[in-house]
């Protein structure tokens, strides 16, 4: 249990803590999607051409079935929708509804100051530096994914 105690145990306990803190705390904030609802919506909303599932997952770092769940969601709150692309069936994209964009506008100053208050006191240095560690520390699970 000795290696337990080492610094990259407790890093990843204190990253797990962090993504379940910040979850609940989102949570609380919002009446209409959660947390989980809120990242795929975000990321549609920044996409140049929609995704499909898969690719939709993967930039969320999630299951294709979580994505789906999560889409569907969305979905039935007309905050997404799902169009096909040329003939074959199985490739379709999913879009970001006017309603979804709406909603990001609606939303905009209240996530604005969310984000302000939870970096409040932390340098622009300091999360500069925690943002590249969490890339890095994607890449790396991707690279461990893809080996599995």
């Amino acid at each position: 249990m000795d290696n337990y105690d080492a610094p990259v145990f407790t890093a990843l306990v204190e990253i797990s803590r962090l993504a379940n803190s910040l979850q609940s705390v989102m949570d609380m904030g919002m009446d209409d999607i959660t947390s989980r609802q809120w990242l795929p919506l975000m990321i549609l909303g920044r996409c140049d051409t929609p995704p499909n599932l898969n690719e939709l997952a993967q930039k969320c770092g999630i299951t294709r079935q979580s994505a789906k769940q999560l889409v569907d969601k969305l979905e039935e709150k007309g905050l997404v929708c799902l169009e096909r692309n040329g003939s074959d069936r199985r490739n379709i994209s999913i879009v970001i509804t006017e309603k979804g964009r709406s909603w990001g506008a609606d939303n905009l100053d209240r996530n604005v100051r969310f984000v302000g208050e939870l970096f409040d006191g932390i340098s622009k240095e300091d999360i500069r530096i925690f943002a590249d560690v969490q890339q890095r520390l994607l890449s790396r699970l991707a690279e461990i994914k893809e080996r599995s």
